[in-house]
């Protein structure tokens, strides 16, 4: 009779969470764009002295945009993450990864604290035909990176945001490549840090 009350009790409470729990409940999609800058280029042997610029390395400021989905189910996260780095740039990068972690809300406000893993893709890294001769290619690296964040709700739906980020590359990859003077090599692999502003819609 005992377990027979439990687990009505049991049962109780579930259907009495369940409305609660439903409005917790919700996706948020959202566009996302900003600065960022990478440490992940190395120079190696026969490179050392050549002229490289920052911008060349990967260590110059440069523009991100991408997109979101992430689930909410009360304090959890979960969610996919899309996103083009230096766009328009001979070397350019890409970053495909799936985002997990927290949310607390304070009203209108709600903060964020997210881990992301995933893949990161660096496009043709060093980029200086006039000094290296067979350069065009891509590598993909994995990565782990923590993107703390703060949204405010603007209507039942849309809401605005701001993002930071820090990714780090697990491995790295050493290159050879064809220079004028020779065959080379570099390292890709690094970090990456930076801030974004975000536009999403909550369904």
């Amino acid at each position: 009779m005992t377990r027979t009350l439990r687990l009505a009790l049991s049962l109780a409470l579930a259907l009495a969470a369940a409305p609660a729990l439903a409005d917790t409940f919700a996706l948020d999609l959202s566009l996302h764009g900003g600065l960022d800058k990478y440490d992940a280029v190395g120079l190696k042997s026969g490179l050392d002295s050549t002229d490289f610029t920052s911008k060349q390395q990967l260590k110059d400021a440069s523009q991100s945009y991408g997109a979101t989905a992430i689930l909410r189910l009360g304090g959890l996260e979960v969610g996919a993450i899309g996103e083009l780095g230096r766009p328009g740039k001979g070397n350019d990068t890409t970053v495909i990864g799936a985002l997990g972690g927290l949310n607390f809300g304070l009203g209108p406000i709600r903060l964020e604290a997210l881990a992301e893993v995933g893949g990161h893709r660096y496009g043709n890294a060093l980029d200086n035909t006039a000094v290296i001769t067979g350069s065009k290619r891509s590598d993909w690296l994995t990565y782990v990176g923590l993107r703390p964040g703060l949204a405010f709700q603007l209507s039942d739906h849309l809401f605005v945001g701001v993002w930071a980020f820090a990714r780090w590359d697990v491995n790295k990859r050493t290159i050879s490549v064809a220079t004028v003077n020779g065959p080379a090599v570099y390292e890709v692999g690094g970090s990456q840090f930076g801030g974004q502003l975000r536009l999403g819609f909550s369904l």
